[in-house]
């Protein structure tokens, strides 16, 4: 429960027009109303399995708002292409300290995503052993 993460909610026009530049001129996230960008804080800590504990829980919190906005109608985009020195220099994110995770775009979509393939089950899930 160490909540190692910071959120960063960007609705100025401009600010998001200079966070397209960062994304690798992925226009759709100045185009959205909400960029959430979202941060881990306290990198140093390594989990007892050996993984920074950071990625994985401002991950787990990305998912848990993509799923709560879905819920309510509204729509994501769960981002890794950017430039994170780009994106702290935009929004003043200390550079000691803090990782730049993920960008999530927040809004009401404009149309229905065509449904991607999957893979199947026994694709991805193995029973007792690899």
């Amino acid at each position: 429960n160490l909540q190692d993460w910071k959120f960063i909610v960007v609705r100025d026009e401009t600010l998001k027009n200079e966070l397209v530049a960062a994304a690798k001129g992925q226009r759709f996230v100045g185009e959205a109303p909400v960029v959430i960008v979202c941060c881990g804080v306290g990198t140093e800590y390594i989990m007892t399995c050996g993984q920074h504990s950071y990625p994985i829980n401002v991950a787990i919190a990305m998912e848990n708002m993509a799923l709560t906005a879905h819920e309510l109608g509204l729509g994501t985009c769960w981002m890794g292409a950017f430039y994170e020195d780009q994106v702290k220099r935009i929004l003043e994110i200390p550079d000691r300290n803090v990782r730049v995770v993920g960008l999530l775009t927040l809004g009401h979509p404009a149309a229905t995503a065509p449904e991607k393939r999957r893979k199947l089950p026994d694709e991805i899930i193995s029973w007792e052993k690899w």
